[in-house]
């Protein structure tokens, strides 16, 4: 399945400071995006909209043909993991990477073979049993 994602003309406040003004940009399935920027130009808060966490003022978060705008974050089917603090540091990192799958029910076969997967497609697959 192809699947892209847009943002149309996103904008969002933290009460009346402006922090996104009219961002659009759009991916394609399988193309990896970098938001680079310094500290406060909106790189955080788009992905906070994006996951669902925050709600923007204007604009429009679409995954494939879905509108994703009004859903809450469990509902869009989109993961995020902070850069600081994200990682349960009583689990090894095959388990972190897991824990989402866990959570939706999956076997613990299927999350196992899932998030090795994912580990040997970003190389960190010699690292699946530290903490």
């Amino acid at each position: 399945m192809t699947v892209s994602l847009t943002i149309e003309n996103l904008s969002a406040h933290y009460g009346t400071t402006q922090v996104l003004k009219d961002l659009s940009i759009s991916v394609a399935a399988g193309e990896l995006v970098s938001l680079l920027g310094s500290s406060g130009c909106g790189k955080t808060t788009t992905l906070r909209l994006v996951a669902g966490f925050l709600q923007p003022t204007s604009g429009r978060i679409r995954l494939g043909d879905r509108d994703l705008t009004t859903l809450p974050a469990h509902a869009r089917d989109i993961g995020l993991v902070f850069q600081n603090y994200a990682l349960f540091p009583h689990l090894t990192v095959l388990d972190n990477v897991a824990f989402g799958l866990k959570q939706r029910g999956l076997s613990k076969p299927d999350r196992a073979k899932r998030a090795m997967a994912m580990l040997e497609r970003v190389g960190l697959a010699p690292l699946a049993d530290r903490l």
